[in-house]
């Protein structure tokens, strides 16, 4: 699977990604969330971020891009978070995150 990390992503989240196959490119810091949208979009990648600006469906819909995983766990304890994306690999596929937003939480997540 392809990602676009927000510069928001903790290095060892990417780390994990890399190490179990995943094509993971981060962002500069500093990006505009309208620059990271279209590097997505021309890329053809998912956006993983902790930014709930992402989460806004009016702003950024779903079904305009190659997906975007929205992690909302407080507090952002690593195993939780890798918990969370394995659980959520284990359910889904490359192809089903394209036009969806999907919410990772510490108890699962939602498909929007």
């Amino acid at each position: 699977m392809r990602f676009l990390a927000d510069e928001n992503l903790f290095p060892p989240i990417i780390s994990y990604l890399s190490k179990s196959g995943h094509d993971v490119k981060t962002v500069q810091a500093k990006a505009a969330d309208d620059k990271i949208v279209d590097l997505a979009l021309r890329e053809k990648r998912t956006i993983l971020t902790f930014d709930k600006h992402f989460g806004d469906i009016l702003r950024y819909p779903p079904q305009n891009l190659f997906g975007i995983i929205l992690i909302r766990i407080h507090p952002p304890l690593l195993d939780d978070i890798f918990y969370a994306i394995d659980n959520l690999f284990k359910n889904y596929h490359d192809e089903s995150f394209k036009g969806r937003l999907i919410v990772l939480s510490k108890t699962g997540y939602r498909i929007r």
